[in-house]
């Protein structure tokens, strides 16, 4: 069988238009920018695969304080955006925080962590974003 140029092009346009499907769902993953100075830390998105919670953990001394936290807000399944957490102290000018998802395993809509709602790990490791504050 023979093929002039044109049907090799015509055979190769499905290809390339294929490499740009839109990509799969990556999995559990949290997406912070930098946060204002107060009591609140607003994450742009949260995706998880179980209803669970979006965590926020103080950072001192470079470390992160757990397994004390300094807010948390109930997530469902799936991905949301603007997620927003009330803190229990404020944050400052210059101040990290770790963000981190746990699982929702305990009394369902009630953070239970360390006794239940362990974090939720990917390849052993647990899913968490910084962000520092201006």
């Amino acid at each position: 069988m023979k093929f002039g140029k044109s049907s090799l092009l015509a055979l190769a346009i499905p290809f390339a238009f294929a490499s740009q499907a839109p990509a799969q769902s990556m999995g559990p993953m949290i997406m912070v920018g930098p946060q204002s100075a107060g009591s609140t830390v607003t994450v742009g998105s949260v995706t998880i695969e179980n209803d669970g919670f979006l965590v926020v953990h103080a950072i001192k001394d470079g470390k992160p304080v757990v397994p004390g936290s300094i807010g948390n807000v109930a997530v469902k399944a799936g991905t949301t955006k603007n997620v927003v957490v009330e803190l229990t102290e404020a944050m400052n000018s210059g101040d990290v925080v770790l963000t981190m998802l746990h699982i929702d395993d305990g009394m369902k809509g009630m953070y239970m962590f360390p006794n239940q709602d362990p974090p939720v790990l990917v390849n052993g490791k647990p899913v968490v974003a910084t962000a520092k504050v201006n």
